[in-house]
């Protein structure tokens, strides 16, 4: 399996610092962005580290990469991607398909929201309102690299919180294709802000220490994600 770090901290600096500059007008929508290896210069990073981040970027729907063209920060019209059968993991392409990763987590995260919620202290609980609160904001305020990055964290801790082991491992080893999985929604822009209150209701079952109810919420969630990248998949929950 790949390193377990979903992304590594120069990759992280170049996301940020790109992002950065088109929320900042810099590059309005439509327009093209420097060569890469002008623009890797520019970062202070390389260029292998500089494709991934603009991998990412294409993946959230900010930038879009023509082959033999350039790469283009989305137009308005780009905000949603075409709905149909989406396209494999973009990280593991030719491994996994869409439908399997969000089968596995059809069948690993309810699991694992319900054990979570016959034994979640105060202190857990805080901890995942703060999470979410993060992404909420992040969410809000367009910031979607943060947004995939604090969602990832949301549903770690609830991995975490779940305090089996070995089910915390097999998600660890699979942490890239999960936060894969996780960008692809927020490429569509109409839909941004369902996964704020779809985390809510997942948060009141998990206070209430009710284990169906967080099951229920949690297997709703991932089926409402893949049906925002007009993906149809068998929930064997």
């Amino acid at each position: 399996m790949a390193d377990p770090a979903a992304t590594a901290p120069v990759t992280q600096r170049a996301l940020a610092r790109i992002q950065d500059m088109l929320r900042s007008g810099a590059f309005p929508p439509g327009s093209s962005l420097p060569p890469q290896r002008r623009l890797a210069d520019e970062l202070q990073v390389s260029r292998a580290s500089l494709r991934e981040a603009l991998s990412i970027l294409g993946t959230l729907g900010i930038i879009r990469v023509e082959h033999g063209r350039g790469t283009f920060v989305a137009a308005r019209g780009d905000d949603d991607q075409a709905s149909g059968p989406a396209p494999t993991v973009r990280r593991f392409k030719g491994r996994y398909s869409e439908a399997e990763v969000y089968q596995f987590r059809c069948i690993v995260e309810p699991r694992a929201a319900a054990l979570a919620a016959l034994r979640l202290t105060p202190e857990e609980i805080g901890r995942l309102e703060a999470t979410n609160r993060a992404f909420a904001r992040a969410t809000r305020e367009l910031d979607l690299v943060a947004s995939a990055e604090t969602d990832w964290e949301f549903h770690d801790l609830l991995m975490q919180f779940s305090h089996n082991r070995l089910l915390v491992d097999i998600y660890h080893g699979y942490r890239p294709v999960m936060i894969e999985s996780q960008r692809l929604p927020l490429a569509r822009r109409s839909r941004l802000l369902e996964p704020i209150g779809e985390h809510e209701r997942l948060l009141r079952a998990l206070k209430m220490h009710d284990p169906d109810g967080a099951s229920y919420y949690m297997r709703v969630h991932i089926g409402r994600a893949a049906d925002r990248i007009g993906l149809s998949f068998v929930d064997v929950g």
